[in-house]
C-alpha cells in the first residue's frame, strides 16, 4: 500500500504516515507497539488493581470458585475452563479478593494492547495505536469486566485477539501459521463461552459479503475451523449429551432473567453505552470509515460482520455486551479518520481531549466500585452497572446463615439456597474455614443441581432464599422463619429481604425434592 497525504478534515483518509506503517507491519512482522499504548495499558492495570479489593466477590465469581472443585468436561451454563482457573487461583492466593482479581486486571491491560496491535495491522501510526489503546481503555465494558473474574473478562480479550489475528490472516492468506493461530485462540475462546461462535459466523458473513472471498478458497480458514472445533469439542460434546442446557440459559437471558439482559429494542443504545460515550463516537466512525476510504477497503468485512452480529444479538434476545469483541477492530478503523480530521490544529486536539476527559471520568466512576456503598453515586452506578450490587453483602449473608445454624444438629442438617450466588458464598466460607459452623451447602441452580442432592440422612435444612411457602410445606412438616436478610443500606439486590428458615421433619426423599428444586437459568 502506498502512502498518501490526507486532506485535512476528510473522514475517509488515513493519517499521515499510516500507509507506510501498514507496509512496514506486513513486511517486518510483529513490530514494537507505541510507547503510549504500553503506558495506557499500565495505567489500566494500576487502576484496576487499586479497585480490586473494594466491595466484595461477585455472585458469579463465587459460583466459579466452587465450580472448579467439581471436575467435569463442562457445566450447564458455561465451559469448565474459567471455573478451573478461578478455583486454582483462589486457592493459590489464599482467598484474598484483591489478589484474586489480579488476573482480570492483567487481561484487561492485555486487551488494551490488542487494540493497539489491531490499529497497527490496519496501517496505524504510533499515534493511531496510542489513541486506539486509550479509547479501548475508556470503555465501560473493559473496566467493568477487568474488575471481575468472569467468563466475560476472558472472552473479551480472547475474542478481540481472534479478530485481530483474523485481520492478519486475511492480509496474508497464504501464511498457514496465521490461520493456525486463529484456530488455536478461537478454540480457547470457545472453551470460555459459546459466544465466539456467533462472532466467527458474523466474520465469515462479512468476508463472504464484502471480500476478500478468495481467502476462503485456501486451506487456512478451514484448518482454523478444524483446530477450533477440536479444542472446543469437550464442551460441545458435553452439551450435546446433556441436551444442550445452555440453550435453556440463553432462553432465560432472552426473557430478561439476567441482571445484564435488555429488551431487544435497547440492544443498540445499550451496547454503545457499554462502549462509553467517547468510544461510541469512534465506533460509529469506524463502521462508516472503510466505505469512505479506499485505503481501508480491505477491511470492509469488519463493519459488516459487526452489523451481522448486532442483528444476531437483537434477533436472539442476547446481551448487548456480546458485541464487545468487535470494539478493538472497529475502533482501530475509526481512529485513523478521527486523527486526520484533527490534523495538526492544536485547538481541535485540546477540545477533543477535554471532551474525552469529561466523557471518560463518569465511565470510570460508574464502571468501578469507587463510590461508598449506598451513596447517591452508588445508586446511579448500580442503575448503569447492576453487577456492582451483586458484589455487596455476601459476608453478612454468611453470618446470617451461621446464626441460623446455631443450635441445629449439624450432623443431620444441610443448607439449601435458591441461587448459586447464595450457595457460592457459603461454599467458599466452608472451604476457607471448615470450623465456620456452616452446614454442607446445596442448591438446585445450574451446575449446583448436579452436585446434589443432599444425603438422605439429612432430615433438617436451613432454607435460605426465596422459596415459596407451598414448596416448603410439601417438603417439610415444619419450618420456622429465623430472619429476613437485610442487604447493606442502599443496596437492593436479589438477597435483600430473602427469608432464612430452619425446616425439620422432611416428608419427601431428597431425590424427589431435587426434581422440583433443580433449575437452569
Amino acid at each position: 500500500m502506498t502512502s498518501r497525504t490526507p486532506t485535512t478534515g476528510s473522514l475517509g483518509a488515513l493519517p499521515v504516515g499510516q500507509g507506510e506503517d501498514q507496509q512496514s507491519s506486513r513486511g517486518d512482522g510483529m513490530r514494537r507497539l507505541s510507547r503510549g499504548s504500553w503506558i495506557i495499558a499500565g495505567l489500566v492495570l494500576l487502576l484496576l488493581l487499586s479497585a480490586a479489593g473494594r466491595y466484595g466477590f461477585h455472585r458469579d465469581e463465587l459460583y466459579f470458585i466452587e465450580g472448579g472443585h467439581h471436575l467435569s468436561w463442562a457445566q450447564p451454563d458455561n465451559p469448565i475452563t474459567v471455573p478451573l482457573v478461578a478455583a486454582a487461583w483462589h486457592s493459590l492466593v489464599g482467598g484474598q479478593l484483591a489478589l484474586f482479581r489480579i488476573i482480570p486486571a492483567v487481561l484487561a491491560a492485555a486487551c488494551v494492547l490488542i487494540a493497539a496491535t489491531t490499529a497497527r495491522l490496519v496501517g496505524g501510526s504510533a499515534l493511531h495505536q496510542t489513541v486506539t489503546a486509550g479509547l479501548m481503555a475508556s470503555t465501560s465494558i473493559l473496566l467493568a469486566t477487568g474488575h471481575l473474574f468472569s467468563t466475560t473478562t476472558f472472552d473479551l480479550v480472547l475474542t478481540s485477539t481472534v479478530i485481530m489475528l483474523l485481520i492478519r490472516a486475511v492480509q496474508e492468506p497464504a501464511e498457514l501459521r496465521r490461520w493456525v493461530a486463529v484456530g488455536l485462540v478461537a478454540g480457547l475462546a470457545l472453551e470460555i463461552k459459546i459466544l465466539p461462535a456467533m462472532i466467527l459466523v458474523s466474520c465469515l458473513a462479512g468476508i463472504v459479503t464484502m471480500g476478500p472471498r478468495h481467502v476462503l478458497r485456501r486451506n487456512g480458514p478451514w484448518l482454523a475451523m478444524l483446530i477450533a472445533a477440536v479444542i472446543a469439542a469437550p464442551n460441545l460434546i458435553w452439551q450435546t449429551v446433556h441436551a444442550w442446557p445452555m440453550l435453556e440459559v440463553a432462553g432465560n437471558i432472552a426473557a430478561g432473567g439476567s441482571t445484564s439482559s435488555s429488551e431487544r429494542y435497547l440492544v443498540l443504545p445499550m451496547h454503545l453505552l457499554m462502549a462509553g460515550p467517547a468510544a461510541a463516537i469512534v465506533i460509529i466512525i469506524g463502521l462508516i470509515a472503510s466505505f469512505r476510504s479506499p485505503a481501508l477497503r480491505p477491511y470492509r468485512w469488519v463493519p459488516v460482520a459487526y452489523l451481522v452480529m448486532l442483528a444476531l444479538v437483537v434477533a436472539t434476545g442476547a446481551k448487548p455486551y456480546y458485541l464487545a469483541g468487535f470494539f478493538v477492530a472497529v475502533l482501530a478503523l475509526g481512529v485513523g479518520p478521527l486523527i486526520t480530521y484533527l490534523g495538526r490544529q492544536r485547538r481541535r486536539w485540546v477540545v477533543a481531549a477535554t471532551v474525552a476527559v469529561v466523557l471518560v471520568v463518569p465511565t470510570v466512576i460508574f464502571a468501578l466500585p469507587i463510590a461508598p456503598v449506598g451513596s447517591p453515586v452508588f445508586q446511579v452506578a448500580v442503575s448503569v452497572n447492576p453487577d456492582q450490587a451483586e458484589t455487596v453483602g455476601w459476608d453478612q449473608w454468611v453470618r446470617a446463615v451461621q446464626r441460623a445454624a446455631v443450635g441445629t444438629d449439624t450432623a443431620a442438617t444441610v443448607v439449601i439456597t435458591r441461587n448459586y450466588g447464595e450457595a457460592g458464598a457459603l461454599s467458599r466460607e466452608r472451604r476457607l474455614n471448615p470450623q465456620s459452623g456452616v452446614p454442607p451447602v446445596y442448591s438446585g441452580h445450574n451446575a449446583y443441581a448436579a452436585w446434589g442432592p443432599p444425603p438422605e440422612a439429612a432430615s433438617s435444612a436451613i432454607v435460605a432464599g426465596r422459596f415459596s411457602d407451598d414448596e416448603l410445606a410439601d417438603w417439610f412438616a415444619q419450618c420456622a422463619l429465623v430472619e429476613r436478610f437485610a442487604s447493606p443500606p442502599g443496596v437492593d439486590n436479589e438477597e435483600n429481604g430473602a427469608p432464612i428458615r430452619v425446616c425439620h421433619d422432611r416428608q419427601r426423599s431428597w431425590s424427589e425434592i431435587w426434581l422440583q428444586i433443580a433449575r437452569i437459568g
